[in-house]
């Protein structure tokens, strides 16, 4: 047997339910969905990004030619000194050439990393402003959810409406 203070509850919660689900029935769910890859690679401001990108990662690249042309350098020498030189000098000159394979490697390393610190700081803006106009298109037409056809997530999107030309308007794009 259910105790009264219980029982209420258990009034209470239903009631509550029954008087909710007919609200949330009666709110229609609107499904928009954009691909946002598209709409990035259309952003005025990405030409001047992909340049800058280039233009940084052409001077990694070079300082990564340059120092390969160290090493090439360092290893034809030892290579055409080694019949001169004494066990001592040869473990040295492997022992230089480590080194500078191992600077090597973390220079690639670094560079890719700053490559993609680099790319991550020039989308961020771009990411921003069209996160932006996609949350003032979804709020100026009551879209209830907008979903990123991009992504590979979205399996089926029959139903929903295309905001890319909504969105294109708000970011100031033909």
């Amino acid at each position: 047997m259910i105790k009264t203070p219980m029982k209420n509850s258990i009034l209470t919660i239903a009631l509550a339910l029954g008087l909710t689900a007919p609200a949330l029935a009666q709110t229609p769910i609107k499904l928009g969905h954009i691909d946002r890859k598209e709409i990035m690679l259309v952003l005025p401001e990405r030409k001047d990004a992909e340049t800058r990108m280039q233009a940084f990662a052409k001077t990694l690249d070079e300082r990564l030619k340059a120092m390969g042309a160290e090493y090439q350098a360092k290893v034809a020498d030892v290579q055409s000194r080694s019949d001169k030189m004494t066990q001592t000098e040869k473990e040295m000159a492997v022992r230089e050439i480590n080194e500078l394979e191992e600077r090597i490697n973390t220079a690639r390393d670094k560079a890719q990393e700053d490559l993609a610190k680099q790319e991550e700081e020039l989308l961020a803006p771009m990411v921003k402003r069209t996160n932006d106009a996609i949350k003032a298109v979804a709020d100026e037409n009551n879209f209830t959810y907008i979903l990123d056809t991009s992504t590979g997530f979205v399996l089926y999107y029959d139903k929903g409406i295309d905001i890319m030309p909504l969105v294109k308007t708000k970011l100031g794009i033909n």
